[in-house]
């Protein structure tokens, strides 16, 4: 019995940790999927990246630029994340089961180790892309993805603390 509550209480705690990591993920991902989406000609004014661009005034020069930082990290970035979420999927089923402690710690360094690898060609590609924008349009980037956070986070539900 205090073998089952020890279980219960473990798969819990994972969850919740593992809710506040995507969660995180997600937050960072937004930031960096204003410049990684695709310009879409429906896009309207103020909205994704084209309206981003468009309050950046990026000339043809910048655009060519960040347009080609995106296509070197693109496709790594998605099979990393596609082998995170499957790794993550894994593991879920790992606990689920009857695997060993060992077995769900390796699983669990291989999930971490993909979210690393997706967090840092992330941020290398934004840290190009940086390197491309004059400092006034860092400056009005910044303060979008600020607002961009600020509206994100207003819309996560409430959770309850020990929950």
């Amino acid at each position: 019995m205090l073998r089952r509550v020890a279980i219960v209480v473990a798969s819990t705690i994972f969850v919740v940790v593992g809710s506040a990591a995507v969660l995180r993920a997600i937050d960072f991902r937004q930031s960096n999927d204003v410049i990684a989406q695709a310009p879409s000609p429906s896009d309207r004014p103020g909205r994704g990246e084209m309206g981003l661009l468009r309050e950046l005034n990026l000339s043809p020069d910048q655009l060519n630029r960040i347009q080609q930082i995106r296509s070197r990290y693109r496709d790594q970035m998605k099979s990393d994340r596609d082998a995170a979420r499957q790794a993550q999927q894994e593991l879920r089923t790992l606990m689920a089961g009857s695997a060993s402690d060992d077995q769900i710690r390796e699983k669990f360094r291989q999930v971490k180790e993909l979210r690393t690898k997706v967090a840092d060609a992330q941020f290398n590609s934004m840290l190009e892309i940086r390197n491309v924008l004059t400092p006034e349009q860092r400056q009005r980037f910044a303060q979008r993805m600020e607002q961009r956070r600020g509206r994100m986070r207003d819309r996560l539900p409430v959770q309850s603390p020990g929950i």
